[in-house]
């Protein structure tokens, strides 16, 4: 699964669900990406990123730069078949790393107002989940507590929250590390679910196992939820290597 987030319309956003208290959107993004730049720079480019099947440590850093491109042009349509992430990488096939690094750079430096906007978050969990991809790809695990990752789980458990309440799928309970527990979708909870933020943020963007999310912290049948769960509806055949 290539994308993390995908652009859609806007969500019915909670105020009760922004960004945690600290450093901002744009302080998080930056941040990302400079651990981020600073893991591409040391790769050998040919290198597989198993997380996005048929990607590279060049494609990831060509997708990287064309993401925050086309979220700053406001090019979210694609044609049939087509998906936003391959394309991305399609414009930019043979780009060297360290030209999609300057053109990252230039990009980050009209992306004030975007960072700022409710958009922010959607940028911060596009970086933050493909930091992690890179980092199993070349066995350089960290930055698994930082903030940014509990940010980067505040759009995603948006858009669940609202796919549910339209659906009328089943609602369930989730508490997140030491967080209050939430409920997404509307109704009486089926189950409850324990996780790190991270373990959520890769689950949520189909980086698991369906055994390796029912293997998880669960109070009840997890099975009704395991579909809502994956934002994209579907997860990986076989387990990440480095998760």
């Amino acid at each position: 699964m290539s994308d993390t987030v995908r652009p859609e319309p806007e969500a019915q956003h909670d105020p009760a669900g922004e960004q945690p208290a600290g450093q901002s959107t744009a302080e998080l993004y930056d941040a990302c990406m400079a651990r981020t730049a600073a893991l591409l720079r040391d790769a050998d480019p040919s290198t597989p990123v198993d997380a996005c099947p048929g990607w590279t440590v060049e494609a990831l850093a060509a997708h990287l730069a064309g993401a925050l491109a086309d979220f700053l042009a406001r090019r979210f349509d694609v044609a049939d078949g087509d998906d936003f992430g391959e394309r991305t990488v399609r414009e930019r096939q043979g780009q060297a790393v360290a030209e999609s690094l300057a053109e990252w750079e230039r990009h980050r430096a009209r992306a004030g107002d975007l960072l700022a906007s409710p958009m922010g978050g959607v940028l911060v969990a596009e970086v933050v989940s493909h930091e992690q991809d890179l980092r199993c790809a070349l066995g350089r695990p960290g930055a698994r507590s930082d903030q940014s990752v509990r940010a980067g789980l505040d759009r995603p458990l948006d858009q669940i929250d609202q796919r549910l309440r339209q659906s009328g799928g089943p609602a369930f309970r989730l508490a997140i590390d030491d967080e209050e527990q939430r409920i997404i979708g509307e109704g009486e909870p089926v189950a409850t679910l324990r996780a790190s933020a991270y373990d959520l943020l890769r689950t949520i963007g189909g980086r698991r196992t369906r055994d390796q999310v029912r293997a998880m912290d669960w109070d009840g049948d997890p099975e009704p939820v395991l579909d809502s769960l994956a934002l994209f509806g579907s997860y990986r055949d076989t387990p990440l290597r480095g998760e």
